[in-house]
């Protein structure tokens, strides 16, 4: 079929033309070539129709009810896809935060209750932890660790009764805290070691390297610089720093080492106590005002007590499962 003039065309479509051009037009528009033509003229337009200005271009009528709905159908899809990529635009980092969130989530639980071991070391030995943060901590005799099986997001905390030599992996976002129950000890990563036993009347804490900070209430702490040591009494509920000659002395139980220095008898038997696994009993209450300054190697109990006999007039006397303490 002959292609009718272009001008006829555009007079057809701007509903200008006579009855014969208008049936010219739309026969021409029913063949293969004209619907082609039409498709390709309805493209170009709707790319000029901004949007909110849809009904700008439908104040004549429409020849074709056909071509009306094409119209309409293609104009509500570039909509649709507009809303489409808005929707998206929202969706896919919320859709990437929330996967992000549960890879964390299923590395160390962050809603889920913490679950704790409980680690007790017998008398007379030594253990070694790492933690999953890659922070170590060697347990003296007698001592007792609470830890969570996965760290909390914000800090790392564990419970001490006990002595330990810690050795923290450095998290500046993550810190790790001591709870001695009656005071924390916060770090980020140091080096140092805690002595504080149910039963003594005071809490030790030793700075080797790094810096601790000593919470001692909601609003009161102190802080420690390597080579000082924290003694807080029990009774008197207070805190005091103290510069240490030797740090290696404070932890030389971790090499099987015993080390006293101006000890009263009371922690000296305590010590051999938790190391030895023995018991003492003290027949006159005037050997409690003794102390002794002594470091030993010595593995055998026997020998350390023979020791501790050449400084004082004291002697220790085996009786059974037991071991009698008394004067000279």
């Amino acid at each position: 079929m002959k292609v009718p003039d272009l001008s006829i065309i555009e007079r057809v479509l701007d509903n200008q033309a006579t009855a014969e051009e208008v049936c010219l037009v739309v026969t021409w528009f029913k063949s293969e070539e004209g619907q082609k033509w039409l498709s390709l003229r309805m493209d170009e337009d709707e790319k000029q129709i901004k949007e909110g200005e849809e009904n700008a271009w439908m104040d004549h009528e429409i020849p074709s009810e056909l071509i009306y709905r094409k119209i309409m159908r293609r104009l509500m899809f570039r909509k649709i896809r507009i809303w489409g990529f808005r929707v998206a635009a929202v969706l896919v980092p919320l859709v990437l935060f929330l996967g992000l969130f549960v890879h964390v989530d299923s590395e160390i639980n962050l809603f889920a209750e913490a679950e704790y071991e409980e680690v007790t070391v017998p008398y007379g030995e030594h253990m070694y932890m790492i933690f999953q943060d890659g922070s170590k901590v060697h347990l003296n005799s007698g001592s007792r660790i609470r830890y969570p099986k996965k760290f909390d997001f914000s800090e790392r905390k564990i419970e001490l009764e006990g002595e330990g030599w810690f050795e923290v992996a450095k998290n500046s976002k993550r810190p790790f805290i001591v709870d001695l129950s009656c005071l924390k000890v916060r770090v980020l990563g140091t080096t140092f070691n805690v002595k504080a036993y149910c039963g003594d009347d005071n809490i030790f804490v030793t700075l080797q390297e790094g810096r601790v900070k000593i919470d001692l209430s909601d609003s009161y702490s102190l802080d420690l610089m390597p080579g000082e040591e924290a003694v807080y009494d029990r009774q008197a509920k207070s805190c005091k720093i103290d510069s240490k000659d030797s740090k290696e002395v404070v932890a030389a139980w971790r090499f099987d080492v015993i080390s006293f220095k101006d000890t009263p008898l009371k922690n000296v038997l305590e010590t051999l106590t938790r190391v030895y696994d023995v018991h003492f009993e003290v027949m006159d209450n005037n050997l409690w005002n003794y102390t002794y300054t002594l470091t030993s190697n010595k593995k055998d109990l026997q020998l350390i007590l023979n020791d501790l006999q050449k400084i004082t007039p004291i002697r220790f006397v085996v009786d059974g499962d037991k071991i009698i303490v008394k004067s000279l």
